[in-house]
């Protein structure tokens, strides 16, 4: 099969901490046969799995499911399902998505430099921070080199990231290693995929910056970060309306006590994937 790569990327928002139930008929809302992701969990690593409910990200949801969960429902709910399926509506239909989950709740570039990289299953292992000799952003580069490697036609469509609420304290260091990394992640794969890029190129083009939720407008870093990724590249900064819901309704704090922080009440279905869709489609005019 030839997949039409995805990767997310980032801290909490990113894995996707929206704690409202994940009722009996939610895949129903989502094309079955098309959507897969990069296993993460033990014997399902580096497999092509089905993007259902629980998504292997670097941080592990499954003892963070709402207990009212239908069954074995495990996990939370994140952008990947809704945004995945909405690609579909633009990607050739002799191609599949991939999604390539590769984020941890509370890390950033100004966290403690803890964590080592694991070769040979392509895992950060005890990892806090981001960054361009940080274990998650080594892991993220080979998975998705391993993803491009399976199927020659295989082809990269771009990074969506949602990240700097834990590096609101110095936003302008934090804008500083961003730039490193990313410019490092586009180097990087110019290098040896040169033209396995799907309607662009290696570029920030591809790179999709997602502001969060309003509850950090309280912290004034987090405006200076938001504002330094729309610099960065406006055409692809992703503006939330600041009345999308947080786990405030249908929380449970189970995730995190802090409901505020967090996209949830079914807000990415309802309003970031559509928006993030609207900048990635885009591309395929």
């Amino acid at each position: 099969m030839k997949y039409i790569i995805l990767c997310v990327a980032g801290q909490s928002n990113a894995v996707g901490y929206d704690e409202s139930v994940i009722s009996e008929d939610y895949l129903n809302n989502f094309e079955k046969d098309r959507l897969f992701q990069l296993g993460f969990y033990e014997e399902e690593n580096l497999k092509i799995i089905p993007l259902k409910e629980l998504v292997h990200n670097f941080q592990d949801m499954r003892p963070y499911s709402n207990p009212a969960n239908y069954k074995s429902n495990l996990g939370n709910k994140g952008i990947h399902l809704p945004l995945a399926n909405l690609l579909l509506n633009v990607i050739p239909s002799d191609y599949n998505l991939l999604i390539i989950p590769c984020a941890y709740g509370g890390t950033g570039f100004l966290a403690d430099k803890n964590g080592i990289y694991d070769q040979n299953t392509l895992k950060p292992v005890n990892c806090t921070y981001w960054g361009i000799d940080s274990p998650f952003y080594k892991a993220m580069k080979d998975r998705i080199a391993y993803a491009l490697d399976l199927n020659e036609n295989n082809l990269f469509l771009g990074t969506v990231w949602i990240q700097g609420e834990n590096d609101f304290e110095d936003p302008f260091i934090h804008y500083d290693l961003f730039k490193e990394m990313v410019q490092d992640f586009f180097d990087s794969f110019k290098a040896k995929y040169n033209s396995r890029v799907i309607n662009g190129c290696w570029n920030k083009d591809i790179w999709y910056n997602i502001e969060t939720v309003a509850y950090w407008y309280e912290k004034k870093g987090c405006v200076d970060i938001w504002e330094n990724y729309k610099k960065w590249n406006p055409d692809t900064y992703v503006k939330i309306p600041e009345d999308t819901s947080s786990n405030l309704i249908n929380g449970t704090k189970i995730t995190s006590a802090n409901l505020a922080s967090h996209f949830g009440n079914n807000s990415f279905i309802n309003t970031v994937a559509p928006l993030v869709y609207q900048k990635i489609k885009r591309r395929f005019k």
